[in-house]
This record gives C-alpha cells, structure tokens and sequence, in this order.
C-alpha cells in the first residue's frame, strides 16, 4: 500500500490484461455487449429518450452474470457522471474477462449497470441533458431553494464572472482567496459539492424533478435488485483524491452498524463522507444512499473513486464546460472541442501508470469485497 490507501500493482495486474480505456460511449457499449455475449451473461438494453440533440439512441445495459434467485447480488455501475464512464466501463470490461476463472464460481450473482447516465458519457459531460447531477438528483422533489443554499456565495464567481484564462485571471484570484486554508478548502469544497437546486445553470444542481437517468436507474433497480436476501453496489467514479488512489466511501456515518461491517471487510479502508474524512464532501440525493433504501433485506453501497489529477484542475474543467453550454449561443465551435478535452483530461486519466493502479485498486477491492460478503 502506498500512503494515499491505493495498492502497489500486484502479480494479479501484471498476469492479467492491462485496464485498456475505450474511446467513447459507442465504442464503450459494444466492448460491453460483446464481452457480456462472450460469457454468457443476461444482457438487456434501457433506452433513453433524449430530447436534446441529434444523437443516435443511447442506452443503459446491463449484464447479469449468476443464478437468477442467487440470494447474494453485486451490483458495479459505471457512468453515473456520464464522462467518468471511461474508467468505469474499463474496470467492468476486466471484471468479465476475469469472470469464469475468478468470480463464476462464487456462489453470488453481479449485475454490471454501464452507462447509467449514457447522455452524459456520449457528450464527454458529467450532467444529464436537463444538467442535473445524477448523484445529487435522488431527493423526495419538490425541494425547496433553499436546499444547498451555501453554493449561492459562489455561483458568480464559480460561472457568471468565469472566463477561460488568461481572461478571467482577477476573478480566479477572488475565488482562490477562499481557499487558502485546509479549513477554508475543506468550507468552500462543501459549498459547491454537496448539491444545490436553485440554478438550474450551476454546478452540482440537483434538478426540480426526477432525471430520466435516475428512473432507467430505479427500473434496473427493481427489475434484478428486489428480493434479495443481501445485495451490494459498487459505483465507480473519478476525480477526486490523489493520483490514481482508489477511495471507498460510504454515505454513512462512521459510528453505523454497516459502516463499521464494512470497515472490516475491507481491512478499515474505507472513508465516511458524513464523517468528514472522505475526499468527497457530504451529498445530498447521492445514488449510493437511494439504492440502500431501494432494496429489501440486508444492503450495502460503496462509492469507489480514483483520483485523476488536482482538485482546481477538475474544478475547472467543470466550470469550463458549463460555461461553454451556458454560453454556447455566442461561442465558437472550437470552444466546445476545448471543453471536451479538459473535462477528459480531468475524469479519464489514460496514461499506462495510472490505468495500472487503477487495476490494481479495482482488483483488491473486488477480492476484499468478496470475501467479506462471503464470510459474514
């Protein structure tokens, strides 16, 4: 282990195919279909019906590998945040080529969900068409504006005053003169993350109704989830945290009965957001939370989060690509290629050194989770 909690690469990656990132959404879901066919596995097609853009259809899939009444299911999803589908869908694909030789013989049921928010993932963005967060939009709606208000401090300058540098050099100076305290970062980080529903325009919104998203997502939910007797989803996602680190967070606060089990599966390798010693600041209608209250019986959630490059990095590939969108009537196309490309570079780190830590966080937490579902 290094200092961050992320694996050195293992045997196990260095004997097994290196985690190899597709180039797209498209590209993503037939690697899927095909790899899901290869094994035999259940797989089914979720259409959305986008009324944004000219696009072909986009869908989430999903693949189910096991005994249809397996009592104990493992759900791994990809592309909650649309663009973080990269490393997702990548980290699905090495789970089924491992699958008849590692996991078919476990006993369990795994349900791969890809794609959970293909808008997203097909755009190179983190939101859904109507620009909600997915991880922040599974609320009891109508929710009041007031509802995430600590974000309105800094919504001018985070988009309304943003210009791409050098242009919009004095306003990062404003912004940055909030965080130049570990206290302050950690204060101003909590503000704009944990999710805000009064601009529609901003980042982190929540939305004011359901995301299509979000019901495909509750549909799978109940189709392959309900019933069983113990069920556990594993979210995969990226940009937080330290360089290739993959970090386990729950929702729960450190002192509940799940979260200390949890602990001791995975060694104590996992961080509370609630308890304040996450990467991620405490969320509001996040998809981890929803699907533990979806599912009957004995349930578990995990979000697993690699860290791809710093923090104002990500940051500011999100506020440029919702300047871009917000603006995009007035903007030129190269503009939008520019987006794209930071918001790549911020959530789908594709060198070969990350791409192996990555591996090997993916492969240790596959095994730890194993074990502990199957020892308790």
């Amino acid at each position: 282990m290094d200092e961050a909690g992320a694996p050195q690469a293992a045997s196990r990656t260095e004997n097994a195919p290196a985690l190899s990132l597709p180039g797209s959404y498209l590209e993503s879901r037939d690697r899927f279909r095909e790899l899901g066919a290869r094994i035999g596995a259940d797989l089914r097609a979720f259409r959305h019906d986008e009324a944004q853009g000219a696009t072909p259809p986009l869908f989430t899939d999903t693949a189910y590998l096991g005994a249809a009444d397996a009592p104990v299911l493992v759900v791994i999803a990809s592309g909650t945040h649309g663009v973080e589908g990269y490393a997702g869908a990548a980290c699905q694909f090495r789970f089924m080529q491992d699958y008849p030789a590692r996991h078919a013989r476990s006993g369990f049921a795994y349900l791969l969900v890809h794609a959970v928010n293909p808008w997203g993932f097909f755009h190179d963005r983190r939101v859904t068409p109507e620009g909600i967060d997915l991880n922040r939009n599974f609320v009891d709606f109508p929710v009041t504006r007031e509802a995430g208000a600590a974000y309105a401090a800094y919504h001018d300058l985070l988009l309304t005053r943003f210009r791409p540098l050098p242009r919009g050099w004095w306003n990062e100076i404003r912004l940055l003169s909030h965080a130049l305290t570990r206290t302050r970062r950690k204060t101003l980080q909590a503000a704009i993350t944990a999710g805000q529903y009064a601009y529609p325009d901003g980042l982190f919104f929540g939305g004011a109704a359901p995301a299509r998203s979000r019901l495909v997502w509750e549909e799978i939910v109940n189709t392959f989830a309900r019933g069983r007797r113990r069920a556990l989803l594993l979210d995969l996602h990226t940009g937080l945290g330290k360089r290739g680190a993959g970090e386990l967070i729950s929702y729960l606060p450190p002192d509940a009965a799940d979260f200390r089990k949890m602990a001791r599966w995975f060694d104590g390798g996992i961080r509370s957001m609630a308890g304040g010693d996450s990467v991620s600041a405490a969320l509001k209608g996040d998809l981890t939370a929803a699907f533990d209250h979806a599912v009957g019986g004995q349930s578990y959630a995990l979000g697993l989060e690699f860290g791809t490059c710093a923090p104002l990095a990500v940051l500011n590939a999100l506020r440029t690509d919702h300047w871009y969108h917000n603006n995009a009537h007035r903007l030129p196309p190269p503009e939008r290629e520019r987006a794209r490309r930071k918001m790549k570079a911020a959530f789908a780190g594709a060198d070969r050194a990350w791409c192996d830590r990555v591996a090997a966080r993916f492969d240790q937490v596959l095994a730890q989770l194993v074990r502990g579902l199957g020892a308790d």
